[in-house]
């Protein structure tokens, strides 16, 4: 796995920093006040995407028909190591 870069890195810090869940849109609109890239949305959300699919955070989709709610937290610690 490569090297993350500073956009990937913003984000992780930013979920890894809040309580519970994160909602997607909260989290694109803070990075792009952060890093002041005003790439579009789907961009923002391939990075995401790639860090919960990397393990590097968790996701949970809530659907209700064709709308959908994406949030992100971080990883929680394996339960039992010690």
């Amino acid at each position: 796995m490569s090297e993350l870069g500073p956009v990937s890195k913003a984000l992780l810090e930013r979920i890894n920093r809040s309580f519970g869940y994160v909602e997607i849109g909260y989290l694109i609109s803070w990075a792009k006040t952060s890093t002041g890239l005003r790439h579009g949305h789907i961009w923002w959300q391939r990075r995401l995407v790639a860090l919960a699919l990397e393990g590097h955070i968790d996701a949970k989709v809530y659907r209700t028909g064709d709308r959908l709610a994406i949030l992100f937290r971080r990883k929680e610690e394996a339960e039992g190591v010690e």
